[in-house]
């Protein structure tokens, strides 16, 4: 920050933005903070949690999901290649044997103390949906200003689809709106 007077702001006016892995980033970026430097973190659909589904502390389970019977068949295959993707990104990490590290998934995380404000950018089916209620739940209790943003019928990616997609579009407007008005 040593050229922050030059280039025009504060150290209390940046705000992150990411989606997946680029969201988990930001949010153990929040964990971490020296200072608190962060106005505001906006994680898109973030893989928050990289715990096996049969691990994980919030019991993650395909009925957890409202899924239309015609629609199943290809939602559980989206959901399927994110336990996939879990397990490859879980070998990115060896002689790691606590997985359950809050830098790499925050959702094991117990000092919020340094946390700054966050809008969690769910979609309805992401497979990690589970990982962000229950991230939610714990920010809440630590007395944390959350604003959970729910997308209906939407999956992880979807900001993929700006230009053709509406959700995207919102969510886009959405976050220029939140800094504008801050």
């Amino acid at each position: 920050m040593a050229h922050q007077n030059k280039i025009g702001f504060n150290d209390t006016q940046i705000y992150m933005i990411g989606d997946s892995a680029g969201g988990e980033l930001y949010v153990a970026c929040g964990l971490t903070g020296n200072k608190h430097q962060t106005r505001h973190l906006f994680p898109m659909y973030a893989a928050i949690d990289i715990t096996d589904t049969s691990k994980t502390i919030y019991h993650w389970q395909y009925s957890d999901y409202d899924m239309d019977p015609t629609d199943e068949p290809f939602i559980r295959a989206r959901l399927n290649k994110f336990i996939y993707v879990n397990n490859v990104i879980r070998l990115l990490y060896p002689g790691i044997e606590n997985i359950e590290n809050p830098l790499i998934s925050p959702v094991y995380s117990h000092d919020f103390s340094k946390f700054p404000d966050i809008t969690i950018i769910e979609a309805e089916f992401d497979y990690y949906l589970q990982s962000y209620k229950y991230f939610v739940q714990k920010l809440r209790q630590a007395g944390k200003n959350v604003e959970e943003v729910f997308y209906k019928g939407m999956g992880h990616g979807f900001l993929d689809s700006s230009g053709s997609c509406n959700q995207s579009e919102d969510l886009l407007q959405l976050i220029a709106s939140e800094i504008n008005n801050n």
